[in-house]
Order: C-alpha cells, then sequence, then structure tokens
C-alpha cells in the first residue's frame, strides 16, 4: 500500500493556493508520501476522451486499495474534481478529502455549488477540516462523513536564520487591498505596512506600501519587529466574519512562522489558540486592535516574542501538517 497526496501546480506564484498545497506536500514528501501532480488549467472545451486520459495519468502511480488525500479545491471546477474522485473510487482507494477552501461558503455567488461540493465530499473516508467550525458547518450541509481531522493552522517550512523580533508599535499586513478596503483607508495612529504590489490609480497616501516579497524576503522583514494583522473585508463583514470562524488563515501562519506577535479578530475560527498561547492581540474591532499596539509595553512585546517561538517552531518544521497526516491514517484504520 502507498500513499498519496494531490499537488497544485500552474497558478502564478503569489497564489496562496498554490503556496498552501506545495508547502503541505514539502513535507509530506519526507514521509514516503508519492505526489499526484495536477495542473490548472482552462478546461472549459476539453473533450471528454482527453479528459479522461489526463486523469488517467495523473493516477498512473496509484494502485488499488491505496491511501490518496486529495488537496481539495484543485480550482479546476467542481465537475472536474468531482470526475477525479470517481476515479479514485474505481481503484477502491482510501480516500482522505483535504478540505483546504470551500468556494460556495468563499463567495456568495458560488453558494449554489454547496450540493455538489457536499456530495464529492461524501465520497471520501475522511474529511481533514481547517476547523471544528467548519465540520460542523459542513454537516449542516448535509456532510455524512464521520471520520474528520481538524488542521488548526497550516505550516510554513523554512530552514531561515531569522531576527528576534524587536518592539514596535505598528502592524504588518500581507495580502491586496483590492479585497481589503478598509486597509488603504487607514485612520488609526499605529502605522500600517501592507506588502502587496500597488495599483496604478489607488491612493495609498494613509499606508506604507512595501511592495510584494518572495516567502524568504518576506519572512526575513517579518521577524524584524511590529505585529502581523489578520483581517476580513470591513466591506463584506457578514460572510468574511463567517468564513474566518470556519476557515484557518495562511497569513497567520505566515506571521507566526517569522515568530511575529499577531493581532486578530475575536471571530477568527482559532483565536482562542492565540489567547491561550499569549501570542498576540485578540480585538473585536480595529480601533481596539490599534488601542491595544498602542497600550502594549516593551516588556509585554518580548514576552510574546518568546512564546511565539515555540508555535514557530512547529510551522517552519511541519509538525501542524504531520501530525493531521498521522492521526488521518490512525483514524483510517479504525
Amino acid at each position: 500500500m502507498k500513499i498519496h497526496f494531490t499537488n497544485l501546480f500552474g497558478q502564478p506564484s503569489q497564489s496562496v493556493a498554490l503556496m498552501a498545497q506545495n508547502d503541505i506536500m514539502n513535507v509530506v514528501r519526507e514521509l514516503g508520501v508519492n505526489e499526484l501532480g495536477i495542473y490548472f488549467y482552462d478546461q472549459t472545451n476539453e473533450p471528454d476522451g482527453e479528459l479522461s486520459s489526463r486523469m488517467d495519468g495523473i493516477l498512473a502511480g496509484v494502485a488499488f486499495g491505496d491511501i490518496v488525500f486529495v488537496q481539495s479545491p484543485s480550482w479546476n471546477g467542481i465537475e472536474w474534481d468531482n470526475r477525479l474522485v470517481d476515479k479514485l473510487k474505481l481503484l477502491q482507494t482510501k480516500l482522505v478529502m483535504f478540505i483546504h477552501d470551500v468556494p460556495p461558503l468563499m463567495f456568495e455567488s458560488n453558494y449554489y455549488l454547496m450540493p455538489a461540493y457536499i456530495e464529492m465530499y461524501n465520497k471520501s473516508d475522511l474529511v481533514v477540516v481547517p476547523s471544528e467550525q467548519m465540520y460542523h458547518r459542513l454537516v449542516s450541509e448535509g456532510l455524512t462523513v464521520k471520520k474528520y481531522v481538524v488542521q488548526k493552522l497550516w505550516d510554513l517550512t523554512h530552514s531561515l536564520e531569522l531576527y528576534t523580533p524587536q518592539f514596535e508599535k505598528k502592524l504588518i499586513f500581507s495580502g491586496n487591498p483590492s479585497r481589503f478596503p478598509h486597509i488603504i483607508d487607514w485612520k488609526y495612529d499605529t502605522p500600517l505596512h501592507v506588502y502587496t504590489e500597488p495599483v496604478e490609480g489607488v491612493d495609498y497616501s494613509k499606508v506604507h506600501i512595501e511592495g510584494w516579497r518572495t516567502k524568504q524576503e518576506l519572512l526575513l522583514e517579518l521577524s524584524k519587529g511590529g505585529f502581523g494583522l489578520v483581517w476580513g473585508n470591513s466591506e463584506n463583514p457578514e460572510d468574511e466574519r463567517d468564513y474566518y470562524k470556519e476557515n484557518i488563515s495562511y497569513k497567520l501562519s505566515t506571521y507566526l512562522s517569522a515568530g511575529l506577535p499577531v493581532v486578530v479578530p475575536d471571530y477568527l475560527s482559532n483565536a482562542d489558540y492565540i489567547r491561550e498561547k499569549g501570542i498576540g492581540f485578540v480585538a473585536s474591532s480595529l480601533e481596539e486592535a490599534n488601542r491595544l499596539v498602542q497600550d502594549c509595553t516593551e516588556e509585554e512585546y518580548a514576552q510574546m516574542v518568546q512564546k511565539a517561538q515555540y508555535t514557530s517552531y512547529l510551522i517552519r518544521n511541519g509538525y501542524f501538517t504531520k501530525k493531521l497526516f498521522i492521526d488521518s491514517i490512525v483514524a483510517l484504520g479504525k
């Protein structure tokens, strides 16, 4: 018996979906897992026979009874993903649906696709979900799979020699302001440094635009100090808030991988982890986030940095992925 993971290719290097799947693969590859490469492409007019042959090629190394983790979604569409799952079921594989994102919950316009996603999820023997909240939400939508493992945090592996974060009353945001318009309309005392490429015609005068960085460059910059900010879309707070309650933020793990204390909203699915570990602030509003940073002392910050080193060690060495992998294999055998 062999164990396989699907892995995404073909998206831009800045794609969080690509980085997340590739990071997972980098960890499990060390555990002897086989890679099933999936290319992101426009398959709108692909003939049925060519699609079938393409998938046969992807699954050529899968034998009857193997274990396959499907990192979902592939972003090739639910019909494409469902077709791949059906081929895996014909091989009588033990199927683990590793749910990264649920497109019907991400975008209101995609909610009509929920029955199709639930139908696909229900073909698996076990689901890996971002949070307990996500599992219960999917059950309320019709999920019948009883075996599940909770991911909790993304890993972001690296072997860089980073700085020790120094106390600075500043917030750092890594992400595209077009999705987070409140970021470029910043109106608080705490300076906000945004790591993204500026878009022509947009006024960035209220924030400090730092430009886009590679993973290695960003981690080095983050590790110099300040607080990493995770926040939803204030323009569409209910949709964003609900998804933040159920999903987990790759941005959060990026900050923590650099050993940086964080500021997160109280509705974040793993906000309790931040509280319990003492590695940042949990706020109910951006006004409160600003106040917490302004009131923070150098001694308090140093304590957060010290505590954050433990979570940083876990994330940069892939321990959250290794744990969910082992827990999944054990659960499949029960």
